[in-house]
């Protein structure tokens, strides 16, 4: 039996058990209050963070967008500075390049047929400059630095520096809109210094086709070119056609002068990247992901095969109406990473595969069923109905129709074959559901 003492040692124990539950449920409350404070001090702070995030990102906006103004007013400012220096030698102008006597290029041991060709070539350029110089109009199309129809490529000789500079002077001073293009000659640092310069700000359209650049100046020449692209504020279409890119490094520098220049929006890079060592997939990978949108870019004759990089690229739905990939080494695994892009793909109008022989008629069927899946009706209203593929003979794959009409037509064409052996009615059921189309 307990005694009084035992009696007050149980009171006193459970009052003290007592207290201790009770302290043990008021840190409970407080560490809960203090879990709820720091659940509620995190998500301020991530809301505040959200918050620094966003106008961050709109101040860099903001800032790149100044800085690309910066960049046109910048380039503005130096192609009138060059014209105002160009006027004030100018006030009475007259083509001041020395003639260059016939027996010149023979001295320099080429033919007859070479020096008749430089003949026609240093008439051409005098007359353009007289007649940009003196006529007046909203766009004029330059061709006098294009040999492309000659027989032979024309060399850099020192000689037709004068000339050049002449053709460049006439260039910086007109307000005419201009299409330049240049190809089958070989250009040197100093002749693309008085050359590529004068065209910044004033041509839209530029052609480079068959350059040649020399081994010891195709870096310096490579830098001179990308330099003068991202001042080029005026650009709209560049074409870079037969000029064989000898390295990854000049790749890298023109691919990245082309995303910096902003108003680039049609590009031709044909037959640039088919040396064993150059990768035209990265280049194009580079571009589709660059976030600048384009009308239209083409990459024949590139020798382009696994495209996994390019196909991911173009799955990611990026700002472009047209992709030109003919003439390339494409193969039945790359037409189904294509069709599979295609899937992802609603901005994308044309698409040109023409050219890629080891494309075999399993290959196409893949693109052809993204393009039109008989199916079912979903199937149908799941394939794509904004791109046109050349040159493939499917349902709804017509150029010039809009995506509503395209899906129209092989909605349409679905409903009528299966309406010829009578089958519209089960197969609605099947896909509709039982007891609509009794």
């Amino acid at each position: 039996r307990y005694g009084d003492g035992d009696k007050m040692d149980e009171t006193t124990h459970m009052s003290i058990n007592a207290v201790l539950e009770e302290h043990a449920r008021q840190i409970e409350a407080l560490v809960a209050a203090n879990r709820a404070l720091e659940e509620k001090h995190q998500a301020q702070v991530e809301q505040q963070q959200a918050q620094v995030d966003e106008v961050k990102a709109e101040c860099r906006e903001k800032y790149e967008s100044l800085e690309r103004r910066c960049g046109v007013l910048e380039a503005r400012c130096g192609s009138l500075e060059r014209s105002i220096q160009v006027l004030k030698k100018d006030v009475d102008w007259t083509y001041k390049a020395p003639d260059i006597p016939r027996s010149h290029w023979i001295e320099q041991g080429h033919d007859e047929e070479y020096a008749d060709n430089m003949e026609r070539f240093l008439y051409e350029i005098k007359f353009e400059a007289e007649y940009i110089r003196n006529e007046s109009g909203d766009h004029y199309c330059s061709e006098c630095l294009n040999n492309k129809n000659a027989p032979t490529i024309i060399l850099h000789d020192d000689a037709l520096l004068p000339h050049f500079k002449e053709f460049a002077n006439a260039i910086q001073v007109t307000t005419s809109d201009i299409e330049i293009a240049i190809e089958n000659i070989e250009l040197n640092p100093s002749a693309l210094g008085i050359l590529f310069p004068s065209m910044e700000g004033k041509a839209s359209d530029f052609w480079m086709g068959s350059i040649l650049f020399s081994a010891e100046n195709v870096a310096e020449c490579y830098e001179i070119i990308a330099a003068s692209i991202r001042n080029h504020h005026t650009l709209r279409w560049l074409a870079w056609v037969d000029n064989r890119i000898s390295s990854d490094k000049q790749a890298e520098l023109l691919i990245e002068s082309i995303i910096d220049n902003r108003s680039i929006n049609t590009l031709t890079l044909n037959n640039c990247f088919n040396q064993s060592d150059i990768n035209g997939c990265r280049a194009l990978a580079t571009l589709l992901t660059c976030g600048r949108p384009f009308v239209a870019l083409s990459f024949s004759r590139n020798s382009l095969s696994g495209i996994e990089d390019v196909a991911a690229a173009l799955a990611t739905n990026p700002q472009l109406e047209t992709l030109r990939i003919g003439d390339n080494q494409l193969s039945d695994s790359d037409a189904g990473l294509i069709a599979e892009a295609l899937k992802q793909n609603t901005n994308l109008q044309e698409l040109c595969l023409l050219g890629n022989n080891s494309i075999t008629s399993a290959g196409f069927e893949k693109i052809r069923s993204t393009i039109y899946d008989p199916s079912s009706l979903n199937a149908v209203e799941s394939c794509n109905h904004t791109c046109y593929v050349d040159h493939m003979d499917v349902e709804g794959n017509d150029y010039g129709m809009t995506p509503r009409q395209r899906r129209n037509q092989k909605l349409y064409k679905l409903l009528s074959t299966r309406h010829l052996d009578g089958s519209n009615a089960r197969h609605l059921n099947g896909e509709l559901g039982e007891d609509k189309y009794t």
